[in-house]
């Protein structure tokens, strides 16, 4: 029994001081610092992978050594590449065994891993998407059964889990195993034909952003009232329709720039806009840099922006509505 053996210690003071510096290390490299998106990225990346070790470390001085190779994988925006300045958390954890004590094990790094990411910045996910929850913490055997069950269902619920395991990626452990359920999730789609219909029904919600008038459309109520939503509007149609088009090309990808350099030659017209998705991560960049508080981060000021800003605003709100439609088109048929 675990409980019988001596591990190394790593005690409550060691725990809360590692976390401490390493909030430290995230202001400084991440908001004291001039950035793009891919090197804000990187800074992401380098806190989460330090935030992840810290907590296999505590596991380990209470549970011993991970019993079973695993992997912790990042969903969302740190799946595709694609976080701002504050995110919040969305991952899961997969695992090569089948032991019920194994997957206490796991379940508790689970829950240390959102503790420590939480005290380093990184808001804990309203939907409760995070290895803590048992849905998406799972042997590779039960993400496998889990996968094909949630196509099967065909709920809105279930294929919009679908949708958010389709940007996994894994950034900590045995990186194969998430590789190896997204090619079970596509073989299934590929072999139920309907499923791939029914994934585009769910994404096809595109919220309005330019008004009769030619005006930007600003939130009506709410704690953002006033404020335009920037993430809605203009990054999901090209984040959910290169998804769509990953899923029917097979391409592993999470980051949607690497989904656009992916696609087959078929897409052309598509992978022309690949410069405007980039152009408008860059923009985000500029924008939000002085946002405090995750909260705010997604929604931008009008009334800050300048007339060339407004334009260009427009002009990707118009691009990503024609980019999504034309997706949407091909893959209903």
């Amino acid at each position: 029994m675990r409980g019988a053996k001596s591990y190394p210690t790593f005690n409550d003071n060691e725990w809360d001081e590692g976390l401490r510096l390493l909030y430290e290390e995230r202001l400084s490299t991440i908001h004291k610092q001039e950035h793009t998106s891919a090197s804000l990225q990187d800074s992401h990346e380098q806190i989460i992978k330090k935030a992840v070790c810290l907590a296999l470390k505590k596991t380990e001085s209470e549970w011993g050594q991970p019993p079973a190779h695993f992997a912790f994988f990042l969903m969302g925006s740190g799946g595709r590449l694609e976080q701002s300045f504050w995110s919040d958390q969305d991952h899961g954890l997969v695992y090569e065994s089948s032991n019920e004590e194994d997957k206490s094990y796991f379940l508790y790094l689970g829950r240390e891993i959102v503790y420590a990411l939480e005290k380093v910045g990184y808001d804990r996910c309203d939907g409760n998407v995070m290895a803590s929850n048992s849905k998406w913490c799972r042997s590779f055997e039960k993400w496998e059964e889990q996968l094909k069950s949630w196509l099967r269902e065909d709920r809105w619920e279930t294929l919009r889990y679908t949708l958010t395991f389709v940007d996994a990626r894994s950034v900590y452990g045995k990186h194969e195993l998430v590789k190896q359920l997204k090619q079970t999730t596509y073989e299934f789609i590929q072999s139920h034909p309907q499923s791939l219909k029914r994934l585009t029904e769910n994404t096809g919600r595109l919220k309005k952003g330019i008004g009769l008038f030619n005006q930007l459309l600003v939130e009506t109520k709410g704690i953002h009232k006033g404020k335009f939503d920037f993430k809605q509007i203009v990054l999901f149609p090209y984040v959910n329709g290169l998804r769509l088009l990953a899923i029917e090309q097979k391409i592993l990808a999470s980051s949607t720039i690497e989904r656009f350099q992916q696609l087959s030659n078929k897409h052309s017209e598509v992978k022309k806009l690949q410069e405007a998705f980039e152009d408008l991560l860059e923009q985000r960049v500029l924008w939000q840099k002085n946002i405090e508080q995750y909260e705010y981060i997604h929604h931008l000021t009008i009334e800050d922006l300048s007339k060339e800003e407004k334009r260009r605003l427009k002009d990707w709100v118009r691009e990503g509505q024609r980019l999504y439609q034309t997706i949407e088109r091909l893959l209903k048929g």
